[in-house]
């Protein structure tokens, strides 16, 4: 695959946070701790105030960020590539129209 400089740093730098928040079956190998795929890591309860405060994932809105970059200036050919099923490129399998039904209703 052919980039330009552009597109090879935010495609690292997505490659980086992914294996970092360890998304799918990448960054499995202990090296980085399991992060929660969520915006907010916990919640603190400080006394005097009436309300929580919110931990900030960093690593999970650096992932989100990185991915945004790279979706937006990935090759065209990548597009193409990638299934979908508004072109058919599945099949009658994963379609949502209702199959005809075989068998009588009960009234």
């Amino acid at each position: 695959m052919t980039l330009t400089k552009e597109q090879q740093i935010a495609y690292d730098r997505f490659i980086r946070a992914r294996n970092k928040v360890r998304l799918g079956t990448y960054g499995r190998g202990g090296l980085h701790p399991i992060i929660p795929h969520s915006e907010v890591t916990c919640t603190v309860d400080i006394a005097g105030f009436s309300h929580p405060f919110f931990e900030q994932n960093d690593e999970w809105i650096e992932y989100l960020e990185a991915s945004k970059a790279w979706w937006a200036i990935e090759p065209e050919f990548r597009k193409d590539e990638r299934m979908s099923m508004i072109r058919g490129d599945y099949g009658t399998e994963d379609s949502w129209k209702e199959k005809k039904s075989t068998r009588k209703e009960i009234a």
